[in-house]
């Protein structure tokens, strides 16, 4: 098994958000749910893939006023 690994390829910037606390709360509790049944909720991962898609549509809708 070797002991050196290449390094992490994606670059990253951290991107803070304020969310209600109610949000907030159900987030963390299914953490921790998901952390009892031997599971990770990865909530960064999940936001990742909505804002990707979120962009992917304000960019065609952007294009489609132009027009």
């Amino acid at each position: 098994m070797p002991v050196l690994k290449p390094k992490a390829t994606a670059k990253t910037k951290t991107f803070s958000v304020r969310l209600p606390t109610d949000l907030y709360t159900q987030i963390e509790q299914v953490k921790a749910d998901a952390e009892a049944a031997g599971l990770v909720f990865d909530a960064v991962e999940v936001c990742e893939k909505a804002l990707a898609v979120a962009v992917r549509t304000a960019r065609q809708e952007l294009d489609a006023a132009r027009t």
